[in-house]
C-alpha cells in the first residue's frame, strides 16, 4: 500500500497530520491496510486513521497500553479508547494552509530564530509542555521569536508531529498582532521548505480559530482527539 497516496486520496485536509510526518520521513508505519493506518511518529506520539468502523476495537486494543500520546479523528475509535480507560486531553480543530503563495508579513515586528537566552522566558510563560520537551524543540531548530522594540514579545514552534504550535505572546504585548505575525512568518517558513503548514486548535479557542480563518487555513470536518 502507498500510504501517503491512500491518505491523500481520502483527503489532505483530513489526514495532513499523518501525511506530513510520512512525507518528512519521521513516522514508522505500524499498520496499513483496508481497516486503517497506525503511525508512531518520532517515537513520541501515535496517530491513527481509521477507515473501517468495525475495526475500532482492534486499533483501540493495540493502543490501550501505550504510554505516548495518541491522536485520533472523530469516529468510533474515540469511545473505544475511552472504554479502555484512556482520557481525552485535547479536542481540536485541524486547520491546514493549502495555498502555494506566502503571506504578507508585518515589518514592524522582527521575527528571528529563538535563542538560548530566550529559554528562561519561554519556560516561564509556556504552560502546555514540560521543560524537556521545550528544550528538545529548541534544539531541533523549530522555534522562532518575535521582537517588539528590541524585546522578546512572543514565540512559536512546531510540535514533534509537525503541527505548528507552542505559540505564546507575552502578556504586555497581547492585542498587538504579535501572534499573527509569528504564524504568518512560520507559514512562510514551511512553504519555503516545501512542507504543508497545519495546526491543531482547541475547539474552545475562538480567537485562534478566527486567526486561522483570517490567514486562509482550511478546517477539517473531523475533529482531532488527543489522548494523553
Amino acid at each position: 500500500m502507498d500510504v501517503i497516496k491512500t491518505l491523500s486520496l481520502k483527503g489532505i485536509t483530513t489526514y495532513i497530520d499523518l501525511i506530513e510526518p510520512l512525507e518528512e520521513g519521521i513516522a514508522e508505519v505500524l499498520i496499513a491496510d483496508e481497516d486503517g493506518i497506525l503511525l508512531h511518529v518520532q517515537d513520541a506520539i501515535y496517530a491513527v486513521a481509521l477507515f473501517n468502523p468495525a475495526a475500532a476495537d482492534t486499533f483501540a486494543d493495540k493502543l490501550s497500553h501505550c504510554k505516548d500520546p495518541i491522536s485520533v479523528h472523530t469516529g468510533p475509535i474515540v469511545p473505544a479508547l475511552k472504554k479502555r480507560g484512556l482520557s481525552v486531553s485535547l479536542e481540536c480543530v485541524q486547520a491546514v494552509y493549502l495555498l502555494a503563495q506566502p503571506l504578507a508579513e508585518n515589518d514592524s515586528i522582527r521575527i528571528r530564530p529563538l535563542e538560548e537566552k530566550d529559554l528562561p522566558v519561554v519556560l516561564h510563560h509556556y504552560k502546555h509542555g514540560d521543560e524537556a520537551y521545550i528544550r528538545e524543540r529548541y534544539e531541533a531548530g523549530v522555534m522562532i521569536a518575535a521582537e517588539v522594540d528590541g524585546n522578546l514579545a512572543g514565540f512559536m514552534g512546531r510540535h514533534v508531529e509537525c503541527a505548528m504550535g507552542l505559540l505564546e505572546v507575552l502578556p504586555q504585548y497581547r492585542r498587538r498582532h504579535v501572534g499573527e505575525a509569528l504564524e504568518r512568518a512560520y507559514i512562510n517558513r514551511l512553504i519555503a521548505q516545501g512542507t504543508t503548514p497545519y495546526c491543531h486548535v482547541e475547539v474552545a479557542n475562538k480567537a485562534s480559530l478566527s486567526l486561522q480563518n483570517k490567514l486562509g487555513l482550511v478546517f477539517s470536518s473531523e475533529l482531532v482527539y488527543w489522548f494523553n
